[in-house]
């Protein structure tokens, strides 16, 4: 007979339960939109708005039946405005474009609104000004710019004026100088210039002409009333210095000093004027340029004899200058 063997419990397992499955993660809302159309932004000049258009993409952060506000589509634009007034307040009015190219970069990425409530970012960004001010902003600026050209055109005058009054016509000799330093080979040019620069360096300074340079003021060639300009004068000095080789006599009324007087009046110069002692010196140096014969050999004996014969004791001078119209008269 066979002996049972008795088997061992079988251990105790777990029922197999079916794997729960796990909630699936909640599903964002979707953006809604709200059209912004032609509103105001201020710029950084007064009375000058920015004219601002886009969308406004928006959502809540939260479930709406857990919303305590009732219009939250008007609280994301707002929220769109207040971050693009940011911005221009600070933009001039007259670079519209700039302004649209930063509200696209700053306003294209989401944010919170100041209360949490609502996520919102905008799209298709434009920025105008009015017809208005577009053309008074371009009439402000021409007239900007013609401004800025004047005065740089005054500070150039003003800067040449101070030039030439405190340093060219600082003085008689400063004239001279800046004359020169442009016509370097014209020297006697520059002597004849004297009178004029000195002239000019006195009125520039509202002062009167130096005594050192008196006597070069209204004596230079060609000046207005120069009588050596007259074309008859050469005429008329070659007669009288025929007819006093020929006269016997320097003195009386027939004599050369009788008919340079003559001369004179009909020239109308004065013997006794600045103008007729120029006239008169100028003639007696042509006179004794006219004799260079006598010059080289001497005086004439028969010049300085007296009546009997024997030599004069009053030897003949040349005129001297300074003194022409008595040197004539003493002739």
């Amino acid at each position: 007979m066979m002996a049972r063997i008795p088997r061992a419990a079988a251990p105790d397992v777990p029922p197999v339960r079916p794997p729960v499955p796990e909630p699936e993660p909640p599903t964002e809302l979707p953006f809604r939109e709200v059209p912004l159309q032609n509103l105001p932004l201020p710029s950084s000049r007064p009375d000058y708005d920015f004219r601002f258009s886009a969308t406004v993409l928006w959502r809540p952060t939260q479930p709406l039946s857990l919303t305590s506000h009732a219009n939250l589509a008007g609280l994301a634009a707002d929220a769109i405005l207040v971050r693009a007034r940011q911005v221009s307040a600070n933009e001039d009015p007259g670079r519209p474009d700039l302004l649209a190219m930063r509200l696209a970069g700053l306003l294209g990425a989401p944010a919170y609104d100041g209360g949490g409530l609502v996520v919102a970012m905008a799209a298709g960004i434009t920025v105008t000004l009015t017809g208005e001010d577009t053309a008074r902003l371009e009439k402000m600026a021409a007239l900007r710019k013609a401004e800025e050209a004047w005065e740089q055109q005054r500070q150039y005058e003003r800067s040449r004026r101070e030039y030439f009054g405190g340093e060219v016509l600082k003085s008689t000799g400063s004239a001279v100088v800046w004359w020169l330093s442009r016509h370097e080979e014209e020297i006697e040019q520059a002597v004849q210039l004297i009178g004029p620069l000195t002239e000019l360096a006195a009125a520039a300074n509202d002062s009167d002409v130096p005594e050192v340079f008196r006597h070069y003021v209204g004596r230079r060639s060609g000046a207005p009333g120069d009588p050596c300009e007259d074309p008859e004068f050469d005429d008329e000095l070659a007669d009288l210095l025929m007819q006093e080789e020929q006269a016997a006599s320097g003195t009386g009324d027939d004599g050369f000093t009788a008919r340079v007087a003559d001369l004179m009046n009909d020239l109308g110069l004065s013997p006794d004027s600045e103008e007729g002692m120029v006239w008169l010196d100028r003639v007696g140096r042509a006179t004794h340029a006219a004799r260079p014969d006598r010059e080289a050999a001497g005086p004439d004996p028969e010049d300085l004899a007296g009546p009997d014969g024997t030599p004069d004791q009053y030897d003949r001078e040349p005129p001297r200058p300074g003194a022409p119209w008595q040197d004539f008269q003493n002739d």
